[in-house]
């Protein structure tokens, strides 16, 4: 019975579906997080982007996965396990499929490291975080090189644009930042803070002008 529903189903084009609608939900949800971080992302919007950034991206994860697991069960050109699960060692496409192989292991540490931010660390976490960019170029060319339908102009289109789109906002938000400035101090500063105990020294000797003051009147 199972033999029967794979040999029937139509795994050519669940194949091309999952991955370009994994493709699709991952460039919004690398575009959404870049946008959610520029300094003018605030309040309801902000959260608004974020919350579907990470909607989008475990999505694209999800479908990423049923395009791999129907590459296996394909009777057209079926992938084996090693093929699916080892980079590079596809017998067709080989550099296309690799890309595709290692683009699914970056998005799993970007997820797993999103869930276990707390515990890593800012620094750790924007680190395994930057593997977004990487992930998002390799599924790229992934679906370029081993994509049957890469030749048909709508689809180089949504590529390019794609493409652009990550690059532009990426340049946009690099931008807006240096826009904004960060704080330089040259030397030392001219005003140096007071100890607590001069603050205190300070206390008592107004206190004793006032004090004197009083007497005088």
């Amino acid at each position: 019975m199972a033999q029967w529903i794979v040999d029937y189903l139509p795994t050519w084009n669940i194949i091309r579906i999952s991955g370009i609608a994994a493709y699709l939900l991952l460039f919004t949800g690398v575009f959404l997080g870049i946008a959610q971080g520029m300094p003018i992302a605030k309040g309801k919007p902000k959260a608004a982007m974020f919350k579907w950034h990470t909607r989008t991206t475990w999505l694209a994860f999800g479908l990423g996965l049923v395009h791999a697991l129907t590459l296996y069960i394909d009777h057209y050109s079926p992938f084996t396990w090693s093929e699916l699960l080892l980079p590079f060692t596809a017998s067709v496409h080989p550099i296309g499929s690799g890309l595709g192989t290692l683009s699914l292991y970056g998005l799993v540490i970007v997820l797993l490291s999103t869930d276990l931010r707390n515990k890593l660390g800012r620094k750790w976490w924007f680190m395994f975080h930057m593997l977004s960019y990487p992930v998002f170029i390799g599924l790229l060319f992934h679906g370029m090189v081993t994509g049957s339908d890469s030749g048909n102009v709508l689809m180089r289109l949504m590529y390019v644009f794609t493409g652009l789109s990550v690059l532009g906002i990426t340049v946009l938000r690099g931008m807006l930042r240096e826009r904004k400035g960060p704080e330089i101090t040259i030397g030392p500063s001219r005003v140096q803070p007071k100890s607590a105990a001069e603050q205190k020294w300070a206390e008592v000797y107004r206190l004793a002008g006032a004090g004197r003051q009083e007497h005088l009147k």
